[in-house]
């Protein structure tokens, strides 16, 4: 991928997912928007390290969470820890699910359970290109994701006891 087109046309299918990744993260619409932003640009300039082997999406989403760890470092001592990256219903749909609850759970859980499933469901983000994101095995993604979600489940259904 040696040129702006090859590297547009990789990028430009993943911004969706990235914005979704670094609102759920950075809790903030302009703030995720500046991320990605920073992210495009960074991929860009780096784009000589890139390992055309490895997947494209997991190697921009591991410069995309630094831009997002980096700007959560930066703002951290006046930042509300509010979940604003799941946007609730509607007013005029009938309420199915308790996004608040979900929203305190999330911020109960242990930032790398917490960070694995922002990755997986805000990110969309395949095991193969998790792992390739946080530096580590794919069975770990996987034991890890698992052990989320339970520890995200009973954060949860606690709350119904």
């Amino acid at each position: 991928m040696a040129d702006t087109r090859a590297y547009e046309r990789a990028v430009r299918p993943l911004l969706g997912q990235a914005g979704a990744y670094a609102r759920a993260v950075l809790r903030s619409r302009p703030e995720a928007e500046d991320a990605v932003q920073q992210a495009a640009l960074k991929g860009w300039e780096r784009l000589g390290q890139y390992d055309a082997t490895r997947p494209f999406k997991g190697w921009f989403f591991a410069i995309l969470r630094n831009c997002c760890l980096d700007a959560l470092r930066h703002a951290k001592a006046s930042r509300t820890q509010r979940l604003d990256g799941i946007d609730p219903p509607a007013p005029d749909e009938p309420e199915v699910f308790d996004w608040q609850r979900l929203a305190d759970g999330m911020a109960r859980l242990s930032e790398p359970h917490r960070e694995i499933l922002q990755l997986k469901y805000f990110g969309e983000l395949s095991y193969d290109e998790i792992a390739e994101s946080l530096n580590i095995p794919k069975g770990t993604v996987m034991s890890r994701l698992h052990m989320a979600r339970k520890a995200l489940a009973m954060l949860v259904c606690k709350e119904d006891s």
